[in-house]
């Protein structure tokens, strides 16, 4: 181990999280897609990394490139679905995503998923109303 190594900081999924979110905040939607884009190649938890995912899928949206996003929103909830985790409104824009982009057995698959994780946090009942906007389409 060298004497740089001991100066050497790591870095944290957080650290890519807020340089993103300063590049979003000035409107350079690419260069934060880029950043998480790197997060998510990262060694991180499969809990950061879809986070990152869900991220991208936020900034994909932005830009309404709908089908990139759905892609990172299927990614996000492929790494984490035999895990229990809290709801959280993005799961709305997934959802959401998923439709916008026609990709209809997602959504429905990801919609049948989150809602029967009810059992443990009520708050998943938040997405019953997709159920008629999904049978619509």
């Amino acid at each position: 181990m060298g004497i740089f190594s001991l100066f050497r900081r790591e870095i944290k999924y957080e650290d890519f999280v807020k340089k993103a979110n300063k590049y979003d905040n000035w409107f350079q939607r690419n260069k934060a897609i880029q950043i998480m884009n790197m997060a998510v190649n990262q060694p991180f938890t499969n809990r950061e990394i879809s986070s990152g995912f869900i991220y991208l899928g936020i900034l994909y949206s932005k830009i309404k490139d709908y089908g990139m996003a759905s892609d990172c929103y299927n990614k996000a909830f492929e790494l984490v679905v035999k895990e229990n985790f809290n709801y959280h409104p993005n799961f709305k824009k997934a959802i959401e995503t998923f439709i916008k982009s026609g990709d209809q057995d997602r959504a429905e698959y990801w919609l049948d998923n989150l809602l029967q994780r009810q059992i443990y946090d009520k708050k998943y009942k938040k997405l019953n109303d997709f159920k008629s906007k999904i049978n619509n389409v």
